[in-house]
């Protein structure tokens, strides 16, 4: 039987090697389109800037308990252009899965306390506490709700998204087309 931990890798490593087949998917459309308010949570290429943002909230800041420092300049208004999301990408993986396929069962247990914004202007704060096997399995069900809002988008502008199923993934199947 398959541990936690090694289920968490599994997950993490299969979101990384599919989240660049979304962002060439996304670049296939012109800026402006990437770009369109089109009622999901934010725009196409910012729901994929706002996953990468996620990531080094819960890795860089909420970890290391130094969330006050969490620029205020984020990846999704920071970042323009594919290539700049292509680097960011790159390195936001290479981050994660250093620090996921570092981990030993028995830290999945550890508390995790820091500083959280009570507002969006960031004026007032509150202590919270997180395990980091809540941390890990939130970031994987936040891909995926994001991944979902991208494939409806993706198909609203013509573009078939980069489906990858799981199980397909994990056992190195071909899908049958």
């Amino acid at each position: 039987m398959r541990g936690e931990l090694e289920s968490i890798c599994t997950w993490y490593r299969y979101n990384a090697e599919v989240r660049p087949k979304y962002l060439a998917a996304i670049s296939r459309l012109p800026a402006s389109k990437r770009r369109l308010n089109d009622g999901a949570s934010f725009p196409l290429f910012e729901i994929f800037l706002h996953v990468l943002d996620a990531y080094r909230w819960w890795f860089r800041y909420v970890y290391t308990d130094t969330v006050r420092l969490f620029p205020s300049g984020r990846l999704r208004t920071s970042i323009r252009t594919v290539e700049g999301a292509r680097r960011a990408m790159s390195r936001t993986t290479r981050e994660v899965l250093q620090f996921v396929l570092r981990l030993k069962e028995r830290d999945l247990d550890r508390v995790i306390e820091f500083n959280a914004p009570v507002d969006d202007g960031w004026t007032r704060w509150r202590r919270e506490r997180v395990t980091l096997r809540a941390m890990l399995w939130h970031m994987v069900e936040e891909e995926l709700q994001h991944r979902g809002e991208m494939n409806a988008l993706l198909w609203r502008h013509g573009i078939e998204p980069p489906v990858t199923e799981f199980h397909e993934w994990s056992h190195g199947w071909a899908p049958v087309k």
